[in-house]
């Protein structure tokens, strides 16, 4: 380890007793549970001047201080001592993210696992890019009146829809619609062969176009969602006590209904396959203030990225290994299936 000097052991002491409980660290409680060698005015003029430097601050009237971002920085780049993974939470990718998982499966089951363990809010990136082919095409019947659409795109991944129509659905027209899904969508990207869909159902007429209507629209929500953002554990989040007092926080429930500003920041951050941290105001975004952000890529082309979002004295020494588990398990996962036959 790194030969500190005296203000920063100070500092990392500091650090690691905010993150433990939350609580500003006074002069006197450095000097009784470490063992610094030196008076505990030694210890208040060093704080003094790690105040001055911006890396703590008062956050009220009492003696105690806290840990600024920068501070929070200094020792994570400097002091942070990470630790291995417990063999439960080993255990629990094996089991949760195993080999031939389809994309999108493979992307919520990471984002579940990662808020369940953590407590904390995970993001998964869309799960997938643009140019999605299609591979089959399929219409089951179920009743006289409902069809059920499935839809298998290159990667594996399944759509099930079920179509519902007013009119019962006889053979004839079933036949006619599974034909023409077939011909505009096998073999082509998503959203052309929507496109060709849309085409398609202008010069059809009666239950033949309203089925291939409502297909389509079942096709144009499924691409709109495989391109937004995955987000776990917002429940978790509304529940923390910090939450009802904080209004500050109340903002980031607020941010992470709509996600795109989150995309905007992590997209560029996860270019290389180091696991990255974004603290508090690091971000330049306000509602993130008062928490901190790990994240790492599972996917270089298209890009891909999975992140948890928590309180600024999250434990970083165990949540960063665990980010970059995940996500190295999930990138072991997309290469695999990309290289079976």
């Amino acid at each position: 380890m790194v030969q500190l000097s005296r203000p920063e052991l100070i500092l990392k002491l500091i650090v690691e007793h905010y993150l433990t409980d939350g609580m500003p660290v006074s002069s006197k409680l450095l000097c009784e549970q470490s063992e610094l060698g030196v008076s505990s005015a030694t210890v208040r003029n060093t704080m003094m001047l790690l105040e001055q430097q911006g890396f703590i601050r008062s956050p009220h009237t009492s003696a105690g201080r806290v840990p600024t971002t920068s501070g929070i920085r200094l020792f994570i780049d400097k002091m942070l001592q990470l630790e291995p993974l417990s063999g439960r939470w080993l255990d629990a990718i094996q089991v949760n993210l195993p080999p031939q998982l389809p994309v999108s499966l493979l992307c919520q089951q990471a984002g579940q696992l990662l808020a369940n363990l953590t407590g904390m809010v995970s993001i998964v990136s869309a799960p997938k890019g643009q140019g999605r082919v299609i591979r089959q095409v399929d219409l089951v019947r179920l009743a006289t009146q409902r069809l059920l659409l499935v839809v298998i795109d290159e990667d594996g991944d399944i759509l099930h829809r079920v179509l519902f129509n007013d009119d019962l659905i006889d053979n004839q027209t079933l036949s006619r619609v599974l034909c023409l899904l077939n011909a505009a969508l096998c073999g082509q990207d998503w959203l052309d062969g929507i496109s060709r869909l849309a085409l398609i159902a202008k010069q059809e007429s009666g239950a033949v176009q309203t089925l291939v209507q409502t297909a389509m629209a079942q096709l144009s929500l499924d691409e709109m969602q495989q391109h937004q953002p995955l987000i776990y554990g917002q429940h978790q989040l509304m529940q923390a006590s910090d939450y009802h007092r904080d209004p500050e926080l109340q903002q980031v429930i607020e941010l992470l209904d709509n996600p795109s500003c989150l995309v905007k920041l992590l997209a560029p951050v996860t270019q290389d396959a180091q696991p990255k941290l974004i603290l508090g105001r690091e971000s330049g975004i306000e509602p993130l203030a008062k928490v901190s952000l790990i994240c790492a890529r599972y996917r270089a082309e298209p890009h891909g990225f999975i992140a948890l979002l928590g309180p600024r004295r999250m434990n970083y020494g165990r949540f960063v290994p665990l980010v970059e588990a995940v996500a190295q398990q999930m990138f072991f996962n997309l290469n695999h299936l990309n290289q079976s036959p």
